[in-house]
């Protein structure tokens, strides 16, 4: 894996994990803080990194290949898609894990991939 994009995964990586303090800092206070609904959460984020470097590895193998790379980008796209859904369906048939907090977990990239742009834009916009 390149250097680059295996540092643009740490950095991800380490945002997911505090966002996931934040979220159980803010279960606890709101008194939901159990190993049902940490589980769901930790269990949604590991899926979520899981699918991350799933999609790293495909993208890097894909540009590599000159011929089916249609196919391999579908195969690589459905499999994250199954293993959202084995998550969920796991979570919603078990009593174990909470559904909402693994769908929170789930979303956990998105939302760490867009709050460090927006911090690099502010820290940019202060340089200026």
């Amino acid at each position: 894996m390149d250097k680059q994009l295996f540092d643009n995964l740490m950095k991800i990586y380490k945002g997911i994990v505090v966002y996931d303090i934040i979220v159980a800092i803010a279960l606890f206070f709101l008194k939901y803080f159990s190993i049902k609904y940490v589980g769901g959460l930790i269990a949604g984020s590991l899926v979520a990194m899981v699918a991350l470097f799933m999609m790293a590895r495909n993208i890097e193998s894909v540009v590599d290949k000159k011929t089916n790379a249609k196919l391999w980008a579908s195969l690589g796209y459905m499999s994250r898609i199954l293993l959202y859904g084995a998550i969920l369906i796991f979570a919603a048939v078990s009593k174990h894990i909470n559904i909402y907090t693994v769908a929170v977990g789930l979303i956990s990239t998105n939302i760490v991939i867009k709050a460090q742009q927006l911090l690099s834009k502010l820290n940019k916009g202060k340089e200026d």
